[in-house]
């Protein structure tokens, strides 16, 4: 009898002290969940084809961040989306050729973010794991602001990853943020490559003001033979009513082969004409000489705010290119939590 005193005694002092960890964890924890669904309608006409109607969802994710104290945090983020690529065939007389082949679901999960964030000194911070880069993600992207309605530039035409698996160092002085990237190169989607090569990144942001923002970006991918080269601008300013950006990028030599090297610009911008009301408007321009040469992509709509975490919008879309150019409306839902 005493004994079993004694185990229940001893179960319930170790359930006290549990309870009381678990207390004091959740006064230091500070545990974020977060997502997003980008659901859409579009209609595409073409000349001399049908119209074509189709629903679809562009992306939806879901992560948490779970903050220890200020110093040490960790993001975990799921994505679903497009992870597989279509097949373009052209013959010498850049026709375009069908094939046959597997393409696989276009909406794939796929873990995007999974990084531990320190910041070991004033001003300074790491990031080790799979990383959101520098390229367009962190900047760009939030800055244009209607990931919901389309993805910016250099994600639309996969001029760069998204994340990639690595190591970052930041520094923030003043206005002046500098970061260095080490990662595989090879993007969220795969493992690092057989012969175990590297990319190298360098990030440059200065906002002078809370309206202004300039970046520059650039890496360096090298082979035994030869390098893979990227350099990206960024310029945003914007008011409480309008915003307008403007980035350029350059990439060489993509895939290691000096028959990939792109050219692209894009410009955006919104303006709140009344409230909860905005007009959108963007063009792009990108020069590819492989597959796509001299293809332009524009957008102009509206946008209704219902609430801060659900955005609506109505807009009209031109792609052009010389294999096909067509018109696209679409009706775009963002919600965000």
């Amino acid at each position: 009898m005493f004994q079993r005193l004694t185990i229940y005694y001893f179960l319930f002092f170790l359930t006290g002290i549990a309870n009381a960890q678990i207390d004091s964890l959740s006064q230091t924890k500070k545990v974020e969940l977060f997502g997003n669904i980008y659901p859409s309608f579009y209609s595409t006409y073409a000349k001399n084809k049908a119209t074509y109607n189709s629903f679809e969802i562009y992306t939806a994710q879901i992560g948490t961040k779970i903050s220890i104290n200020k110093k040490i945090k960790g993001i975990i983020l799921y994505n679903v989306t497009k992870t597989t690529s279509d097949i373009q065939v052209f013959d010498s007389l850049h026709q375009t050729i069908t094939v046959n082949y597997f393409k696989g679901s276009d909406y794939t999960a796929f873990l995007k973010q999974a990084e531990i964030v320190w910041e070991p000194a004033k001003n300074w911070e790491l990031a080790f794991g799979q990383i959101l880069s520098e390229q367009y993600l962190t900047v760009q992207d939030r800055f244009w602001g209607y990931r919901y309605i389309a993805f910016t530039l250099q994600e639309r035409y996969q001029l760069g990853y998204p994340a990639d698996f690595g190591l970052r160092a930041a520094f923030q002085y003043n206005k002046v943020r500098i970061s260095t990237t080490i990662s595989n190169g090879d993007g969220p989607f795969y493992k690092q490559d057989a012969r175990g090569l590297l990319q190298y990144a360098l990030n440059i942001e200065y906002k002078p003001n809370s309206k202004w923002i300039l970046k520059w970006y650039g890496n360096i991918y090298p082979n035994h033979t030869k390098y893979k080269l990227c350099n990206t601008i960024f310029a945003g300013y914007k008011t409480d009513t309008w915003k307008i950006g403007i980035e350029g990028v350059e990439v060489n030599n993509d895939q290691w082969n000096n028959q990939n090297n792109y050219r692209a610009f894009s410009i955006y911008g919104s303006y709140n004409f009344v409230k909860q009301w905005c007009i959108i408007a963007r063009e792009d321009y990108i020069i590819k000489n492989s597959t796509l040469n001299n293809t332009s992509f524009s957008i102009i709509g509206v946008q209704y705010e219902a609430d801060e975490n659900l955005q609506i919008s109505v807009n009209q879309r031109f792609f052009n290119n010389q294999q096909q150019s067509y018109w696209q409306t679409y009706l775009s839902a963002g919600f965000k939590f």
